[in-house]
């Protein structure tokens, strides 16, 4: 189906959904068991509530969508209910300026970018926290454990376009996305498909004298979608699937001043590509990460509210794969093998970190933010295990040693600690109707140069109606462990010289908020210094490299309307005048739309997003064009009774076959995605 018939496609279903509410706009009552209940829309959130949402995210300090200094979207809980998501990677598609690109180093290595700079791979320059606390790898700085993060487990979304290391350092690059997850409802759904086996999710809560407690779990096992793949080695025709399983655990107690969270999730996943390579047989991975998370509010002066803040983060990656076609080693290995060589590598890592964050609010207009952290990063395990001797094949020290156990052991990473120190302070005030902010903050890394992150932004409150929004921000992100230590392998390998990157952004924002419409447009520059890319680090050798400056530019809208009673319009664009030239993997041009009814006790939504061609690798120069197209998706919800829900969702809803960019040169199609799946849940709230 043409870019014409699926603009048709919406129209038509746009005007059934205006048909139906115009017969329909009259029914106030709805009945449950006999009993006339006043009707509202299964998931209704007017626009009012949604401007009223209040959003520390950006300066630590509660703020409304009308003047808070940064670009930022909003996800209700209300609001993901009625989109029909499942996971975090999905709703990110439904933000201006983010795009999200599934690679090849897993199956489920769904990575995000902010304004067309992305790494190739695992989120790094996007901050990712839960509930205010960062989650970012400690080894890698990736968020690949946060691919399936399942929406079930979150009350709101706040996600930042642009800088934010003035606040929170490293990482905070191109975009801070804050999960903040549910905290007092009960309820248990279980959900099947034709790509999940089941998936069952049950949160808990209740309260115990001063305190108030909530529990999360969720167990998804899934077959996954077919493929017809190359194999990597034959160069012939593989069937394949991309099964996972997926376990969460999430707990927390808190008071009015102290907060505790344990949280814990495990990802496993086989076959389809791992590290970019096919096979059925040796191809897997598991990712965990345990995360204890504390905060409480001190009272060290009586103008001043501080809060401290610890942080423990633990995450293993285990990681499987096939390195060799079968037979290349027969006559070079001793006992002679047949076998390809294969393996599996061992990541193991943590950080501790410690905050103190303060706010005084000096007058009525005025208040000031400060705050001091600590931080270590430090890699425990990084090992190799492979069927071969791995050092005496790279020396080419013949005959080498056959492993049949898998059993030969090899140290592939520095397993050293990164620390470092941080300090920040903002100052923001009011007067004749512009809102200031001025602030910065200082990180030492042992061996890497100081940074100064600086914001200013002034916000002019025009009327009650328009906001317009001047935004000068700057950014940095530190190297991590896995880019600096990682030791020379068969494709891959550290660089010690790497230099932190570094971003100037300004954004200038023009905002309507009224009682049925928001709609902002923002205009971006970015000027990217030492950028991180993929790159060779030696003749033969791929990894991080420094490359020259580049610069960005480009337009951001979104358009929430309530066009009538129960029906909502949700649009964002996003276009690029110019991309950084390493941003070949990423589109010039991005949409999507999400067009919602809500009528008696069902609720149905269509959603599109549109993204550009891009380009894939072919070769160190050359590369494919990978078409644009659009993605739909379609999603019913029917109320069964007050307490009762029967919900049906479909991705691909046409059924396409389409492609993201690869990570190598080794896909010139590209990665494939998911083809039509459908998913069944029952929800009950008790």
């Amino acid at each position: 189906m043409g870019d014409f018939e699926k603009a048709l496609f919406f129209l038509i279903f746009s005007l059934v959904i205006f048909d139906a509410n115009a017969q329909n706009r009259n029914a106030d009552t709805q009945t449950f068991n006999g009993h006339s209940v006043k009707q509202k829309a299964v998931y209704r959130l007017s626009l009012q509530d949604l401007l009223n949402v209040k959003i520390a995210t950006s300066t630590l300090t509660e703020k409304a969508i009308t003047d808070i200094p940064s670009p930022v979207t909003v996800f209700t809980r209300q609001d993901i209910d009625a989109s029909g998501l499942r996971y975090l990677h999905e709703i990110l598609e439904f933000v201006p300026g983010y795009q999200v690109t599934r690679y090849s180093n897993y199956p489920y290595e769904y990575s995000a970018s902010s304004r067309a700079l992305t790494f190739g791979a695992s989120s790094k320059k996007i901050l990712f926290l839960l509930d205010g606390h960062k989650i970012n790898g400690p080894r890698s700085g990736n968020a690949a454990h946060l691919a399936n993060f399942v929406l079930a487990h979150i009350e709101r979304l706040e996600i930042i376009r642009g800088p934010g290391s003035s606040i929170y350092g490293s990482n905070a690059f191109t975009g801070v996305i804050n999960i903040i997850t549910r905290k007092t409802e009960k309820s248990v759904s279980l959900a099947t498909g034709n790509d999940i086996d089941y998936d069952l999710f049950v949160i808990q809560s209740g309260q115990q004298d001063n305190y108030n407690w909530n529990f999360q779990a969720n167990r998804i096992e899934a077959s996954g979608s077919d493929y017809i793949l190359n194999n990597t080695f034959t160069q012939q025709p593989l069937h394949t699937q991309d099964p996972y399983n997926l376990t969460t655990f999430h707990a927390q107690v808190h008071n009015q001043n102290s907060a505790y969270t344990i949280h814990f999730r495990q990802l496993d996943m086989t076959e389809f590509y791992h590290i970019a390579r096919t096979s059925n047989e040796h191809n897997f991975s598991r990712h965990n990460a345990l995360l204890f998370l504390a905060e409480h509010q001190l009272n060290l002066f009586d103008s001043i509210q501080s809060r401290l803040q610890f942080d423990y983060l633990q995450t293993t990656l285990k990681n499987g794969n096939q390195s060799t076609p079968s037979g290349v080693f027969s006559k070079i290995s001793e006992p002679s093998s047949d076998a390809p060589l294969f393996g599996y590598g061992v990541f193991e890592d943590f950080r501790a970190a410690l905050a103190l964050h303060n706010n005084w609010q000096a007058t009525k207009e005025s208040s000031l933010q400060f705050g001091f952290e600590w931080q270590i990063n430090k890699e425990q395990r990084a090992e190799g295990f492979t069927n071969y001797d791995l050092p005496a094949l790279l020396n080419q020290s013949y005959p080498i040693q056959h492993y049949p156990n898998v059993d030969y052991k090899t140290q592939i990473g520095g397993e050293t600690s990164q620390p470092f120190i941080g300090a920040y302070a903002q100052y923001q005030t009011s007067f004749a109707k512009i809102n200031w902010v001025i602030g910065g903050r200082f990180d030492r890394y042992p061996d890497l140069k100081t940074q100064f992150t600086p914001r200013l932004g002034a916000v002019y409150l025009a009327n009650n109606n328009w906001q317009y929004k001047l935004l000068y921000g700057e950014a940095f992100r530190a190297p991590e462990l896995s880019e600096l230590t990682l030791f020379s392998g068969i494709t891959r390998s550290g660089n010690a010289n790497l230099e932190s990157e570094s971003i100037k952004t300004t954004d200038f924002i023009a905002q309507f908020t009224g009682e049925q419409l928001l709609f902002s447009v923002d205009l971006f520059y970015n000027h990217f210094s030492d950028p991180i890319i993929n790159g060779l680090v030696s003749e033969n050798l791929a990894g991080q490299v420094n490359s020259t400056d580049q610069y960005g530019h480009g337009i951001e809208t979104e358009l929430v309307w309530e066009l009538q009673n129960n029906v909502k319009l949700r649009t964002t664009a996003t276009y690029f005048t110019k991309r950084p030239i390493s941003a070949f993997r990423d589109s010039k041009a991005l949409a999507s739309i999400q067009l919602e009814h809500s009528l008696n006790n069902l609720t149905y939504q269509l959603s599109a997003t549109y993204r550009s061609n891009r380009e894939t690798p072919t070769s160190t120069e050359l590369n494919n064009n990978i078409a644009g197209f659009w993605y739909l998706r379609a999603y019913l919800h029917y109320q069964l009774n007050p307490k009762l829900s029967l919900k049906l969702g479909v991705n691909n809803l046409l059924d396409d076959a389409l492609y993201n960019p690869s990570t190598v040169p080794a896909h010139p199609k590209g990665i494939p995605l998911k083809g039509r799946n459908g998913t069944l849940e029952l929800n009950w709230q008790f």
